[in-house]
């Protein structure tokens, strides 16, 4: 059973979406927790540093997404 172009879109654009805005607003709201948390200087850090890992793996899943969307959009088939 197959999902409609639309459908398929709507979704890609919807992940696109939520990847552009959702990461930056938690991973803002997760650096004020560490502030606040008491953990000592090099757990702090550690934990940065995995935000920042989390943060690029989004943007690379946001460019993924989008150039899927673009082969979808190009693609004469009306459903996948």
């Amino acid at each position: 059973m197959g999902v409609a172009k639309k459908e398929l879109l709507g979704m890609l654009n919807s992940a696109i979406e939520l990847e552009e805005w959702a990461i930056p607003i938690y991973s803002r709201h997760l650096k004020t927790a560490l502030f606040w948390s008491g953990l000592d200087a090099v757990e702090r850090e550690g934990m940065r540093i995995q935000l920042s890992v989390l943060s690029q793996e989004a943007h690379r899943h946001t460019k993924v997404l989008s150039r899927m969307k673009k082969k979808i959009e190009e693609d004469k088939r009306h459903v996948f």
